[in-house]
């Protein structure tokens, strides 16, 4: 087991899917208590089956994610999962796709964080965020997805500081490639890709080891973080051959 023998009440977004969704189900194997926000019907009533309280809920609706959550006692551990991606193919640039991807991981973050955190406060928990590895260099036509995972890590690194001083802890995931529905859209190579259970197994054990920033596999995400130290011309060629259709 990954966690704290100790019972946790744990809210999960974006759980009826991908990497939020192994999360949930895993987590209930070990016995915690989950409430798991999402939108698909099948999938929430999966994991009520499995003993998850379930929330079908529009994490774009402020109010009503500041009302649903508000209904909840306690939250020890928030896992902010939810997001989508879009492609921009130039040189068409698809503002209202590129606002699109921004409004919902912004949004969805930003409205669970604002609804949760009373309770984070109250029980001394812990806040995660999930952005990408795709954040730490830049990659043709992920300039949307891109762009709104570097404002997830900028925004979780601000808020590390920020909560501090009220004794809630803040972790940023950095996944590389992990086999969910969102990736199956990509047409180009995806080295290193991990399975659910992999990326679950990875975020659980960051978390309960109290890591500040839980990164996937190292054998991708180190070099991509140290390409992104390079001249632009190195990266930009990289990004453009792994980016070639």
């Amino acid at each position: 087991m990954t966690n704290s023998p100790k019972k946790q009440h744990i809210l999960i977004t974006g759980a009826t899917s991908g990497i939020g969704n192994q999360l949930a189900k895993d987590y209930l194997l070990d016995d915690h208590h989950v409430y798991a926000v999402g939108r698909d019907d099948a999938a929430l009533a999966e994991l009520k089956s499995l003993g998850a309280e379930t929330i079908d809920l529009d994490l774009m609706d402020r109010e009503q994610v500041i009302e649903a959550f508000d209904k909840i006692d306690v939250v020890d551990l928030a896992i902010c999962g939810a997001g989508m991606c879009e492609y921009l193919d130039m040189p068409n640039f698809d503002s209202a796709s590129f606002m699109k991807v921004m409004s919902v991981n912004m949004g969805t973050l930003s409205h669970a964080i604002e609804g949760v955190l009373p309770k984070l406060i109250a029980s001394k928990g812990c806040l995660v965020g999930i952005g990408s590895a795709s954040a730490y260099v830049p990659f043709a036509r992920a300039e949307a997805y891109g762009s709104s995972k570097a404002a997830i890590h900028y925004l979780m690194k601000t808020l590390q500081i920020s909560l501090a001083p009220h004794d809630v802890s803040v972790s940023l995931v950095v996944p590389g490639f992990v086999e969910t529905p969102m990736t199956k859209q990509n047409d180009f190579p995806m080295p290193f890709i991990q399975t659910p259970a992999q990326a679950s197994q990875a975020i659980r054990d960051g978390i309960a080891s109290g890591h500040d920033v839980i990164e996937f596999p190292k054998k991708l995400t180190l070099p991509l973080k140290a390409l992104g130290t390079l001249p632009d011309l190195v990266w930009q060629q990289v990004s453009g051959k792994l980016n070639k259709k």
